[in-house]
């Protein structure tokens, strides 16, 4: 079977999330680019200190410094990948680079909570470890050289390519597709133009309830009336609290506005829309599929 899957999520609302996922040879590279983003950070540590100067100085630092190192290198190599996938949302700088993020398995962002568990747990998924035998006869016989047999296994085995720290923090990585803007629609209902004004300026919506307004408002014109009121008020319940305009709002003008603002300030930021309708993009929600 193919190696990226799509993951399907359903939220309490009955909103339908599709997910691109991302398989082994779409995470290996990032893999390798995190490994080496931590070997020159500890090497470049390395070279600081022994420019400094400080092992001539003090003899004795030599041996401490080596402990020291090794300490580093644990903390650094555990909490790398706890830190940037908590403070970047689920990416480290190679996941970021490859086009990868992490995220719970009901599509919400996910939490340190899981980050560390994830983390924590990347020993397991390294196993089993290979002695340096390996490579020569003489060598000592420690076990130190990681395979990735567990994690390779999981993958495969799972519907949603779980590595066993995913499994156990109920994540999956999934490809970020992040560019892009809404289509080009015409709304210049004066109605629309009012409620855009309306809006909270401090409002913002993210990625994925930006496209699930774009979808709607893409299709509305092909919904029965009571159908897009149905789906309107659904989709509006989540946001219209929040942005700032009188409850009473008709729902499917107020999510008019919200494209409408929207596409209007990529417009002034000079982006060039990628998306135009047709296939619904990776990541979004299915509007037409939003069930009773």
């Amino acid at each position: 079977k193919a190696l990226d899957l799509n993951a399907t999520v359903m939220t309490p609302e009955n909103i339908q999330f599709e997910y691109r996922l991302a398989g082994p040879f779409r995470r290996f590279p990032a893999f390798l680019l995190d490994l080496l983003v931590r070997a020159a950070t500890l090497g470049g540590i390395g070279i600081l200190i022994a420019c400094s100067g400080i092992v001539a100085y003090f003899p004795s630092v030599g041996a401490i410094g080596v402990f020291i190192m090794a300490v580093g290198y644990f903390l650094f190599d555990w909490f790398y990948g706890l830190f940037f996938e908590t403070i970047w949302s689920g990416r480290t700088p190679g996941k970021k680079i490859c086009g990868l993020r992490v995220i719970s398995v009901d599509g919400r962002p996910i939490s340190a909570y899981q980050a560390t568990i994830r983390n924590f747990l990347r020993l397991g998924d390294l196993a089993p470890l290979a002695s340096f035998q390996i490579f020569s006869a003489d060598a000592p016989a420690a076990y130190w050289i990681p395979t990735g047999g567990v994690a390779i296994l999981c993958i495969l085995l799972t519907g949603r390519f779980q590595r066993l720290g995913d499994l156990a923090a109920g994540t999956m990585v999934i490809v970020d597709e992040r560019k892009w803007v809404p289509p080009k629609l015409k709304l210049n209902e004066p109605a629309i133009n009012q409620l855009v004004e309306s809006i909270s300026p401090s409002f913002r919506m993210n990625r994925t309830m930006l496209r699930t307004v774009a979808l709607y408002v893409e299709r509305r014109n092909r919904i029965s009336q009571a159908r897009r009121r149905e789906l309107a008020a659904l989709l509006a319940s989540e946001v219209m609290p929040s942005a700032g305009v009188p409850p009473t709002t008709d729902p499917d003008l107020f999510l008019c506005a919200l494209y409408k603002r929207e596409y209007d300030a990529q417009l002034k930021s000079n982006e060039k829309p990628e998306y135009s309708g047709g296939s619904v993009p990776r990541g979004t929600a299915r509007v037409s599929e939003v069930r009773r």
